[in-house]
């Protein structure tokens, strides 16, 4: 994964945001955190490497664009899984559509 900022308070750019998985997420007591996620995908085993299952790693988690990402403790785990059901979802959605396109479902 790369190196970010991790400060909180900090707000991030667009910048630090490009190429990070978004996600927004609502808190129990109804808070609601925008988050941006790194994700790393699936590595299938081979006869070198033991393989790897796809993840999520939360890097920055925002309330009115500030980063509170170093309090939220383990929500953050939370937050990661959600992320991935919710891609791993979307990935699925899309190949439906595309066989469909083929006209293969």
């Amino acid at each position: 994964m790369s190196n970010h900022v991790w400060a909180t308070g900090y707000k991030p750019t667009r910048e630090d945001l490009k190429g990070l998985y978004n996600l927004v997420f609502e808190t129990a007591g109804g808070l609601t955190l925008d988050c941006y996620l790194e994700y790393e995908p699936e590595e299938r085993e081979t006869r070198d490497e033991p393989g790897s299952p796809a993840s999520m790693e939360l890097v920055w988690a925002l309330v009115g664009g500030i980063d509170i990402s170093e309090v939220i403790g383990n929500l953050s785990e939370t937050i990661e899984e959600e992320a991935l059901s919710e891609l791993a979802d979307e990935i699925e959605d899309a190949a439906l559509f595309a066989a469909l396109e083929r006209g293969e479902a």
